[in-house]
């Protein structure tokens, strides 16, 4: 009995190991057939309008400022204006000692005084034969050089009044009263236009050809989050930064309330092209291999590898230029486990 258990035991285990076996190669391979087929979303594609925007960032400046210099030496008598006074074309800023200058002015006043009458005098005697024509001639030219020399002596007084070259707003006082003032190297004022500001931004060499005067850009600032202030291209330098391979562009923001301020940090997107009714997909459907982008399109459980032309990226989704006319069902998840002509199961 002993010897027949000996027999009969091994082989039992034999067989049941096999059957053990067998049971879980076959759940392994209908589970691997499962995963062979890959469970997979599809949509349609839409139609909307898309805009191509180029995003860009730059400082907020006044379309119009000025650093106000004096145009004569002297102290600084009087300040009529301070930091954020609004002033109007004309107005007087500040006044320079005019003590010198008033001499100048008066001194080169008597001198054209007398040389106007020596002129006169010699005119009355040259017409009595007294005095020849040289002499008149004479007396002529140092009249002409007297009122030169007066007519400079008088614009250098009015110099000491320094006015506003146009309207805006004094953004900075250098000097107080007393300081002595240099000419063209002592800034006294700063002067903006808060009328107008504007943002000088750097368009890339492929995207030049795209940029026209008139584009419409629309310009965020941290100051006034989800407000959008609208502006367009106005001019441009016409030549590319070689160190850069960028053009400079300059978009002016109308501001007539005042809310933008120079100096603001800014944020601009400058739409250069819209279609209307693009057909378009979710970018993420698009896959790309040596041979271009392509999508996976699912046709009665079966998905096709359908080639494509792309054209403008927005908001996660790209459009179509060719390949589809918008009737396709597109596998917009789980396409990257997809081959062409294989069976897919899709999700309702």
């Amino acid at each position: 009995m002993k010897k027949y258990l000996r027999i009969v035991i091994p082989i039992v285990v034999i067989l049941l190991s096999f059957v053990i076996y067998r049971i879980f190669n076959s759940a392994d391979t209908g589970e691997s057939r499962r995963q062979n087929v890959p469970l997979v979303k599809v949509s349609k594609p839409s139609h909307d309008t898309m805009k191509y925007i180029l995003d860009f960032t730059g400082d907020m400046v006044a379309a119009r400022q000025a650093n106000i210099f004096s145009k004569v030496s002297g102290n600084l008598e009087k300040v009529y204006v301070d930091m954020g006074a609004e002033v109007r074309q004309g107005r007087v800023l500040a006044l320079i000692d005019t003590t010198e200058l008033f001499q100048q002015y008066q001194q080169a006043s008597a001198t054209f005084q007398n040389a106007k009458l020596t002129y006169e005098r010699t005119r009355d005697l040259l017409e009595q034969n007294l005095v020849s024509k040289q002499d008149l001639d004479n007396a002529d030219a140092t009249m002409k050089v007297a009122a030169a020399a007066f007519e400079t002596a008088k614009t250098r007084l009015g110099y000491a009044w320094i006015t506003a070259p146009f309207s805006g707003y004094v953004t900075k006082r250098y000097l107080d009263q007393g300081a002595l003032v240099n000419p063209n190297s002592s800034t006294l004022f700063t002067l903006m236009d808060l009328e107008m500001t504007k943002v000088t931004i750097n368009v890339l060499e492929k995207d030049i050809p795209l940029v026209t005067i008139g584009k419409k850009a629309v310009i965020t600032v941290d100051a006034f989050p989800g407000r959008e202030f609208l502006g367009s291209v106005t001019r441009y330098s016409e030549a590319v930064d070689l160190s850069t391979r960028t053009m400079a562009v300059e978009i002016d923001i109308p501001n007539r309330d005042h809310m933008l301020r120079p100096g603001m940090f800014a944020n601009v997107s400058l739409v250069v092209d819209i279609h209307e009714k693009a057909l378009n997909l979710p970018t993420e459907a698009i896959l790309r291999d040596d041979g271009g982008t392509y999508v996976f399109t699912a046709n009665h459980s079966v998905s096709q590898k359908t080639r494509i032309t792309t054209g403008i990226v927005q908001d996660n989704r790209t459009e179509i230029l060719s390949g589809l006319d918008g009737t396709e069902e597109i596998i917009t998840t789980g396409q990257q486990f997809c081959k062409d002509s294989a069976q897919v199961s899709v999700q309702k």
